[in-house]
């Protein structure tokens, strides 16, 4: 699922409070008609997006993915083709506000490209992204096992960093009996 953030709000700059819950409205009455029971990336495309305010931000795409989380949506939002002003703006803003999302430039055919995880992670936390990322689907034991002898990460620690990666939206809990696994949301 894809939405041209430009064409739903009508404007390339994404400035202020008031902007954003406008934008936020919107969002809601998009989600509201998609018809997903599984995990589906929703991504929302910033390619013809000039600037976007701190306030603007949080008003509408952090208050959109709470919200998508509280309902516990299917939906996973991704930000797409931002530009590098845009993202670097994306990436303070979600940092300040101890929040994360996924960013990727879409190719072509629509596929999302250098998927990247901006915001509020520290390195564990995206490193362990980047090996999931990589490998496609794994779990704990796995990426315990995998892991270069003379790193000495438990279980329960790569548990905690896929479970910390699914609960801010960045990985997908596959559960498989008393087990879980994991993949890259994209």
């Amino acid at each position: 699922m894809k939405t041209h953030i430009a064409q739903l709000y009508g404007q390339t700059v994404l400035g202020g409070a008031q902007g954003g819950k406008a934008l936020l409205s919107r969002l809601i009455d998009v989600a509201a008609g998609a018809n997903a029971d599984t995990p589906t990336v929703w991504l929302w495309d910033l390619s013809e997006i000039e600037v976007v305010s701190a306030s603007f931000v949080r008003e509408a795409f952090i208050s959109m993915q709470a919200l998508l989380k509280a309902q516990r949506s299917p939906l996973q939002p991704v930000i797409a083709n931002a530009s590098p002003d845009v993202r670097e703006d994306l990436q303070l803003t979600l940092k300040d506000a101890g929040k994360a999302m996924l960013v990727c430039d879409l190719a072509a055919d629509g596929t999302p490209t250098d998927v990247t995880p901006i915001g509020a992670l520290d390195s564990y936390v995206a490193s362990t992204f980047a090996l999931v990322h990589q490998r496609g689907e794994t779990d704990a034991k796995e990426l315990m096992n995998a892991q270069d002898e003379t790193i000495k990460i438990g279980h329960t620690a790569w548990n905690n960093r896929l479970a910390n990666l699914a609960a801010i939206g960045l990985l997908v809990e596959i559960p498989q009996g008393r087990a879980k696994r994991y993949r890259a949301l994209v």
